[in-house]
């Protein structure tokens, strides 16, 4: 008679248990397929992005190339939470070129200078980071940018001539928490 008490109280304990996983199992709300769970992308020669290489291949001494792009927060994608974004620039910075980052208004606003100020990563590469910024939950809002990109005439020497750089910028966009 014992025996059959424990194996009945063993069926209803295993029971009990598999109802309660196969229940939470089946009703999870939580989409955990999808590949891209980024936000925050940029809108660069009209399409969405979040990074960009950016061609340096013809800049020469005394040149200077500007590079526009716009963060967004669409009426057709809008951002049912507040999000915190950054800009980031990569480079090797192994020719001596001048990289700013600009807000452009009214009048263009210098939010960063890419140089030696800043570290280098695991790879050697420059990594300069903007200021973080803030875009408000359910706000269609934009923000323009500007990279500008000037090699100055006084590095007009055959050492850089065969230097091979790059420049990446990214976007990194995360949900704030207050």
């Amino acid at each position: 008679m014992k025996v059959k008490i424990l194996i009945l109280l063993f069926i209803v304990a295993i029971l009990t248990l598999g109802t309660g996983i196969t229940y939470s199992i089946f009703t999870s709300d939580t989409n955990t397929t999808v590949s891209d769970q980024k936000i925050a992308k940029f809108v660069f020669n009209t399409e969405l992005l979040d990074h960009l290489s950016l061609p340096i291949v013809n800049l020469t001494p005394g040149s200077i190339e500007e590079y526009n792009f716009k963060i967004s927060n669409t009426s057709k994608n809008t951002s049912n939470v507040t999000l915190n974004y950054q800009i980031t620039i990569k480079t090797f910075h192994f020719i001596p070129l001048l990289i700013e980052l600009y807000r452009v208004g009214e009048t263009d606003e210098l939010i960063m200078t890419c140089d030696e100020n800043y570290s280098r990563g695991v790879d050697n590469e420059l990594v300069c980071n903007a200021p973080v910024e803030v875009m408000e939950e359910g706000t269609v809002s934009s923000e323009d940018y500007k990279i500008k990109v000037s090699f100055p005439d006084n590095y007009n020497d055959k050492e850089y001539a065969d230097s091979v750089d790059y420049i990446d910028v990214e976007v990194k966009s995360w949900q704030k928490i207050n």
